[in-house]
């Protein structure tokens, strides 16, 4: 099953790993959001289980969080790094729009 993760608002030059089950699926040392369109980045992972635990770490800002996800359909979770310097999660069956 489909799994497309999204790093969408707030980064700026990060350096971002994106492990889904403790296993690797996006790393990116400099990562920046494109103001015109929200989006910074993307990985899609084929999942076989749900729910699976997606972890964001930067290195940088010393941020490392966690995110249960049911996939049992193709999913997209959005993952935007808020002004206080946490992660917001947004899940949807739908694929975000960027213009």
């Amino acid at each position: 099953m489909l799994l497309h993760i999204a790093l969408q608002e707030g980064f700026h030059h990060d350096d971002v790993r994106v492990l889904v089950d403790a296993r690797e699926a996006l790393v990116n040392a400099d990562v920046t959001t494109r103001r015109q369109t929200g989006y910074a980045a993307s990985v899609d992972v084929d999942v076989t289980r749900s729910p699976v635990v997606v972890e964001v770490v930067l290195s940088k800002r010393r941020v490392i969080q966690s995110h249960s996800v049911s996939v049992d359909r193709p999913t997209y979770l959005g993952v935007s790094l808020t002004p206080e310097g946490t992660l917001a999660w947004k899940t949807s069956h739908e694929p975000f729009g960027y213009l």
